[in-house]
């Protein structure tokens, strides 16, 4: 009789932990704030210049939730900074959301099929600057874009293959770009490539995406980011190209160094030309901070 209660449990012991392992769940949980500044400052100083400061700040973090083969990555980004020179205004040098939701589930080693939500926007009103004709010493501030003007999500279905440690290509046949301009301004003047009046736009077409992940050498970490898009519609073969690059160079526990740079190339953007019609022209930014970097949690 022992013996049977003996195997009994057994099994039921054995059944309990296939079925823990089938229904384990993992909780990955990452995070980190950053602050830099900058500060110059003159008195009587032969060689010229003027007085400034500059801030900034980087939120980043990422919640992924993997059971068996299926993995579901949920990361929001954040960044903003400002600088003040002499005696102008203070000025956003820097502003960047970016929200993905990624859904993933192995089909065999080192491929599976996805399903990619990206949300882009920034968070406060960006304007250009020129001179005033009338009071000299003056300028004027143009409105250019806004909270959701543009706004950018990417929906996104298809393959992931990944090739070794550190480069991963992603294929989306199905992929749909859709941007908003919330600010009725710039919908009015059909900013961003959507018709005057009119704030949201749809484009479906296939969607590439590249990304590269190296440690350079001991803590400097290389990634890249290149994305492609291209509509099915008459203008199918106009490629939007969205490259990122980011260096991280980490001096200790609490201080590290970035620089990142970003690529854009997108049709439905037109840029004022003085004299002429609006021309499409590449975007590219750089952006290097320094400063100190805390994390908020480390990984479960």
């Amino acid at each position: 009789m022992k013996k049977h209660i003996l195997l009994v449990a057994f099994l039921i012991a054995t059944a309990t932990a296939q079925a823990q392992t089938i229904d384990s769940v993992t909780i990955v949980k990452k995070g980190s704030w950053g602050v830099n500044f900058a500060n110059v400052g003159l008195s009587n100083w032969a060689g010229g210049g003027e007085n400034s400061l500059a801030i900034g700040t980087v939120f980043n973090t990422s919640l992924t939730r993997i059971k068996g083969k299926g993995t579901w990555k949920n990361q929001v980004d954040f960044a903003l900074g400002g600088a003040k020179v002499g005696e102008q205004d203070f000025r956003k040098t820097d502003d960047n959301i970016i929200m993905l939701s990624q859904y993933s589930k192995e089909i065999k080693s080192n491929f599976a099929w996805s399903l990619t939500g990206i949300l882009r926007t920034q968070l406060l009103e960006g304007n250009t600057f020129a001179n005033d004709p009338i009071n000299v010493g003056e300028e004027i501030a143009t409105k250019i874009s806004s909270f959701m003007a543009p706004g950018y999500l990417s929906l996104n279905l298809g393959i992931d293959h990944k090739i070794g440690k550190n480069l991963s290509i992603s294929f989306a046949p199905a992929a749909g770009k859709f941007t908003f301009v919330s600010d009725d301004e710039l919908s009015a003047a059909g900013a961003y490539g959507v018709d005057p009046g009119e704030k949201f736009r749809a484009e479906f077409g296939t969607n590439l995406l590249a990304t590269l992940s190296v440690p350079l050498m001991e803590n400097i970490t290389f990634t890249s980011t290149a994305n492609f898009f291209t509509p099915y519609a008459e203008t199918f073969g106009t490629i939007d190209v969205n490259w990122e690059t980011l260096l991280v160079m980490k001096v200790n526990k609490w201080f590290n160094a970035t620089f990142g740079t970003q690529l854009i190339y997108d049709a439905d953007i037109l840029f004022a030309q003085e004299g002429g019609n609006p021309t499409r022209e590449l975007q590219f930014k750089h952006v290097l901070n320094f400063g100190a970097n805390f994390a908020l949690f480390t990984a479960n």
